[in-house]
């Protein structure tokens, strides 16, 4: 199996210490960890319109925070200081929203005035979320990106693809899948258990060795 790609503390550290504009393989490897993860999770916090744009956005402003070192492991785990920022990119962007549909002209970098503040607070709706929630939901953003890599970055043949994609995440009946396809409903069965195993093994994975 393909392993996952993972972070590590040393790989923070390796692009902090790179030069203005130099490329190294530290960013190809981050990029690969934590794309899909930030996708998901902008698309659970910001919804599934806005979550290309997110993505972009937060990736921008990493390469500031890491190459700046405004990240250290004393501010606690990095996927938790990830989640926080994409947070405050969907806030940040709800506020524009906010802003372009009342056509008032004000600092999206100033405070929130006192007579703004009731109207952004009910349309945004994102009341502040504790650590544990936000763990939980970057969690299950791993998930989702664990499945895309199993499916799309693994050696699976595409008949054991297409019969996942259609039992596990389509919904389709396994008599159903197993005619298709034309295999036993045992089959279907054991195709959806090898695969799941293979995608909790690799959002673990990336989980259990993050930080290291």
């Amino acid at each position: 199996m393909s392993s996952f790609p993972v972070t590590s503390v040393t790989l923070i550290a390796k692009i902090k210490d790179l030069s203005p504009g130099e490329d190294s393989a530290a960013w190809v490897r981050f990029w690969d960890t934590y794309q899909g993860a930030i996708r998901q999770f902008a698309a659970y916090k910001g919804g599934e319109a806005n979550a290309d744009d997110i993505v972009m956005a937060v990736l921008g402003k990493l390469v500031d925070v890491l190459r700046n070192g405004q990240y250290t492991p004393e501010k606690g785990k990095f996927h938790s200081y990830l989640a926080t920022m994409i947070v405050n990119e969907v806030r940040m962007a709800r506020r524009k929203d906010v802003v372009r549909a009342a056509d008032r002209h004000i600092s999206l970098d100033s405070p929130v005035g006192e007579d703004e503040a009731s109207t952004v607070a009910d349309i945004m709706e994102m009341p502040t979320e504790s650590p544990e929630k936000l763990d939980e939901e970057w969690r299950r953003a791993v998930l989702q990106s664990a499945v895309s890599h199993v499916l799309n970055k693994t050696a699976l043949s595409e008949r054991d693809r297409n019969v996942y994609r259609a039992y596990a995440l389509e919904g389709e009946d396994i008599a159903s899948v197993a005619k298709r396809f034309g295999i036993s409903r045992n089959s279907v069965s054991q195709i959806k258990t090898r695969i799941d195993r293979r995608i909790v093994a690799v959002g673990r994975e990336m989980i259990a060795q993050e930080d290291r």
